[in-house]
């Protein structure tokens, strides 16, 4: 087995572990620490948080996958534009399905700041899987098809944007900060697998 496939099936393994974790568990350790002192570093205005989540939901999130199928046509064809479709497409699903099986509650008021109470599960974050859908899916594909500036460029933007959508989702006590990193951790390794047939 190769050194490749041992890394993913060991990510595989800890994110299925904390998967679990989180079906029994209302938050893992470090979670409020974080989320209290992400917000305390903050501005007390989180508009430009709602607006960045916004970014996740429809319409909007259209334009995401647009751009991630238009950008991984001129990156790498056909094939990987439509690899870019199914990521976003086999990550909504995952989210659809795992989300009442966890069942995990929303970060509370009284533990940290919630901008707005929000229903439905914790885990996984649909934001964190949209947004590691198609931005992820073209950080991973730009590592692998393309080399110098572009490469370093496209990089730098996907994850400047990752970042910050954890940061938004945190400040605003829609997901605990394990939630979407683990998320991300999940729709990383969906998109490896991807790429790889690109």
């Amino acid at each position: 087995m190769r050194r490749k496939d041992m890394i993913w099936l060991a990510l595989f393994g800890l994110a299925a572990m904390l998967t679990l974790a989180l079906k029994y568990l209302p938050f893992l350790p470090g979670d409020v620490s974080c989320a209290r002192f992400v917000q305390s570093v903050l501005p007390e205005s989180k508009e430009w948080a709602k607006r960045l989540s916004s970014t996740a939901e429809m319409p909007w999130v259209l334009i995401l996958i647009s751009l991630s199928f238009l950008i991984s046509l001129a990156i790498a064809g056909w094939r990987a534009a439509l690899l870019s479709v199914i990521s976003f497409l086999g990550l909504w699903l995952l989210g659809k399905g795992l989300g009442p099986i966890i069942a995990q509650p929303r970060p509370s008021n009284e533990l940290v700041h919630v901008e707005r109470l929000l229903s439905g599960s914790a885990f996984p974050s649909i934001f964190a899987l949209n947004y590691i859908s198609t931005v992820g899916f073209l950080a991973v594909l730009a590592t692998v098809k393309t080399s110098g500036k572009l490469r370093w460029a496209i990089l730098l933007v996907c994850s400047l944007l990752l970042i910050i959508g954890w940061v938004a989702r945190v400040a605003l006590a829609a997901h605990w900060p394990s939630d979407v990193a683990i998320t991300y951790l999940i729709g990383l390794l969906w998109v490896a697998l991807l790429v790889r047939f690109a």
